[in-house]
């Protein structure tokens, strides 16, 4: 897997002047960890979307910091942006130990198909999105495939102790929870409208005449 690396800058503008460095194509960063004293970063606006676009907050960053000896290895955690525009607003870099295990949500991606829900028999309900593993960050994946193809009747469903990882990789979540489920297709059943018949029809056509000139009426 190819590296990812983001440059970064020290940071001396804080509070409401940094929407100077914003206007100026800059995005504030705050860089955290019990390996490093935090830091207040600036950063290319244009360098960091490219960045996340690759690692998103599961994917080790090599992040080199203007005037230090040498790079460090960083997770991104809060990703802010603006509400209206979508602009990167600002970002918090979590620096990690390559010899102590971290915790971390990756994505639960589903692949193949279920023989059920292709018949038209059933439906797919994707009950867990994210589950929390823990590992080494040279051991990190970013996500976590759902083979879903066994998935062939009815209620049949894949729990987290279904789930593939690599060695040296846990799933901290409970094995039981379910991922997806396979569930039956609900129909609503049509109200029956009953027509009637032979005397039956006659009896009615009167009782409704009977309404008529009673609405209706004495004519004047």
């Amino acid at each position: 897997m190819p590296q990812i690396e983001l440059n970064a800058a020290p940071r001396k503008v804080i509070g409401k002047q940094v929407k100077a460095l914003r206007r100026a194509g800059l995005v504030p960063a705050n860089l955290y960890g019990r390996s490093v004293e935090p830091l207040a970063l600036q950063v290319d606006a244009k360098s960091l979307n490219r960045v996340l676009v690759h690692a998103g907050t599961s994917r080790l960053i090599t992040l080199n910091v203007e005037g230090r000896p040498g790079p460090l290895m960083a997770l991104a955690r809060e990703i802010q942006r603006e509400p209206i525009t979508g602009s990167l607003y600002h970002l918090d870099l979590f620096a990690v130990s390559m010899t102590e295990r971290i915790k971390l949500d990756v994505r639960i991606v589903l692949v193949g198909e279920s023989p059920t829900v292709q018949r038209g028999e059933g439906v797919l309900v994707h009950a867990l999105n994210t589950v929390e593993i823990e590992c080494l960050p040279g051991d990190l994946i970013d996500s976590i495939r759902a083979d879903i193809s066994g998935l062939d009747k009815v209620d049949a469903r894949l729990a987290v102790k279904d789930l593939s990882v690599p060695a040296g990789v846990q799933i901290l979540a409970d094995p039981d929870e379910t991922v997806v489920l396979v569930s039956l297709i609900r129909e609503e059943k049509a109200e029956e409208v009953v027509v009637p018949t032979g005397e039956a029809a006659a009896e009615v056509e009167v009782i409704e005449k009977g309404k008529k000139e009673e609405e209706e009426g004495p004519e004047e």
